[in-house]
């Protein structure tokens, strides 16, 4: 529950960056989901496109302009959530399964916010890569994944593969720490039948982080480390990721 205050501190102050005749991209995930709340309570009026169906229909239901990325190819904003943040602002993303659409979304925008509670945030990453793969490719890409040192194992939902909005399946693959996610990320998209996967690298420009006291905006690895120091402190040398 404490996480959950935490992610809607963020949301609240995340919403103060939206202005009148944005446009503004919204990916996917719970911390999205409040962020979705938090802005129709704000009514500004600003036009969005959403990374998924869920945020899509979420965002319908609670009123808010919703627009294509046909019709808007540029953005002024993207606000999204990250199941890791690293001191470069390296992100991994995915476990919502809208990673594909959430990096376009980044590369459309002129600035990339990433709203995250303080358990998100990390010395490094070293959580499972989510790898979006065609169907066709999965044998395949799960081999390749394997002989570059990883784990991968093929996301389900009760039983069955979990499919993403674009209809491919999901391979959540565990490399173990990832020291170089630039390199990373090429080297994963390079192997035919993957979309896309989740290693966001230095795709931020900056970070919203909710915690115990509200919420600060971060914009450079200085302020990162003095953050995370700070919530080691609090936590008594615990990792801040919690659980």
């Amino acid at each position: 529950m404490e996480r959950e205050k935490w992610k809607e501190f963020a949301a609240e102050r995340s919403c103060e960056l939206v202005e009148n005749g944005m446009r503004v991209g919204l990916g996917s995930g719970t911390t999205v989901q409040k962020i979705v709340m938090a802005l129709s309570r704000k009514k500004p009026k600003a036009k969005f496109v959403a990374a998924s169906h869920s945020t899509e229909n979420l965002a319908r239901k609670l009123g808010l302009e919703l627009i294509s990325l046909d019709e808007s190819p540029d953005l002024d904003l993207v606000l999204d959530g990250a199941d890791e943040i690293d001191p470069d602002f390296n992100a991994l993303k995915g476990k919502g399964g809208a990673l594909t659409r959430e990096k376009i979304l980044c590369h459309a925008a002129e600035r990339v916010v990433f709203v995250v509670d303080r358990a998100k945030l990390v010395r490094a990453l070293e959580g499972a890569v989510p790898v979006e793969v065609l169907p066709f490719a999965l044998a395949f890409a799960r081999r390749r994944l394997e002989e570059m040192g990883g784990k991968p194992r093929l996301r389900e939902v009760r039983g069955s593969p979990f499919i993403t909005d674009n209809g491919n399946y999901i391979l959540d693959t565990d490399f173990g720490r990832i020291r170089e996610p630039d390199k990373m990320e090429e080297k994963i998209n390079r192997i035919a039948g993957v979309l896309e996967n989740g290693i966001f690298p230095k795709a931020a420009d900056e970070i919203v982080v909710g915690c115990e006291e509200g919420a600060v905006e971060v914009g450079s690895r200085k302020q990162f480390l003095a953050l995370l120091r700070s919530f080691r402190l609090k936590g008594e040398g615990k990792d801040c990721r919690g659980s």
